[in-house]
């Protein structure tokens, strides 16, 4: 062996740093990285991360992926969580002092939020809540799916009627209960742009009100038909028919696929042979409404 041996967290983050930052002209370059850094005990690996917030990406990145590694395993013990612990509050602290490193800190919590203590998840998302940022509301809106036990379908909903940020009407149809999804449904179907959202809100609904289904023909016709045919509604050919031929297959908006799966689930035979006969039709639709698109 050559060299002197360093040892502490100092000399051990010099031999990572010399590596990710500098480039160890070594074939091994890559592996020796992280194998250095698996030699990090877990509070020399937190005080390695809290150093380097403001350092390049690549070692940032590497020293991360390595604690999510250690926690993902489930096997730390009582006094190493406190070290995570002290690491978020620590890092926490530091993006409130340097707007610089503040992107840095909020990717590290969110990263690590689902291993955390309860207390500090709390605290961390009534923050992110409390900014009101569309960035912010990313990490919590991400956090409640990773933490079921944090989501608020009120404060979820209050987010959404303020912003129409369609994340927070994902979160809502995959998460809130079926009673507020009949609540809410009607706001759902008219202000909401993606119509997957709308039918997966309906299906887990204890039930589609009458005056929600125009609102849903209205805005999202092959959602309408998708409904139809998942909950036995009665609908006539002719009805199904306009709502087919009414559905775009542009690149921006494909929905005509899922309007005629719904006619093949409801068994309308009649009504899929017009759709045939009227392919030219179809074709010209298709190229007019590509055509408008710019570029």
């Amino acid at each position: 062996m050559t060299g002197e041996v360093c040892s502490g967290p100092d000399g051990m983050v010099e031999r990572i740093s010399k590596i990710a930052v500098e480039g160890l002209c070594h074939p091994d370059a890559g592996s020796l990285l992280h194998a250095y850094i698996a030699c990090l005990s877990i509070p020399d690996l937190c005080l390695a991360i809290t150093k380097t917030l403001a350092a390049p990406s690549k070692l940032r990145l590497a020293l991360r992926r390595r604690l999510l590694r250690l926690l993902g395993d489930g096997n730390l013990q009582h006094h190493d969580r406190q070290h995570l612990h002290d690491l978020i509050e620590r890092s926490r602290a530091a993006g409130q002092d340097n707007p610089a490193v503040r992107p840095v800190v909020e990717a590290l919590l969110s990263a690590a939020f689902e291993f955390l203590p309860p207390p500090q998840q709390q605290s961390i998302i009534e923050a992110w809540i409390d900014r009101g940022t569309r960035g912010a509301a990313a990490r919590w809106l991400k956090a409640v799916t990773q933490v079921p036990a944090l989501f608020d379908e009120k404060v979820v909903m209050a987010y959404f009627r303020s912003t129409d940020d369609e994340r927070a009407a994902k979160r809502l149809a995959s998460q809130a209960s079926s009673a507020f999804l009949t609540e809410i449904l009607s706001e759902l179907a008219d202000r909401c742009e993606e119509g997957w959202i709308v039918s997966r809100a309906a299906m887990r609904a204890d039930a589609v009100a009458e005056a929600v289904w125009p609102i849903i023909r209205s805005k999202h016709p092959a959602t309408y038909l998708y409904l139809c045919a998942r909950l036995r509604r009665r609908i006539s050919e002719a009805d199904a028919l306009e709502l087919v031929m009414t559905c775009p297959n542009s690149i921006m908006n494909q929905t005509r696929g899922l309007a005629i799966w719904a006619v093949g689930q409801m068994g309308m035979i009649r009504v899929l042979d017009e759709v045939v006969a009227r392919g030219e039709e179809l074709h010209r639709r298709d190229v007019e409404e590509f055509q408008r698109f710019p570029g």
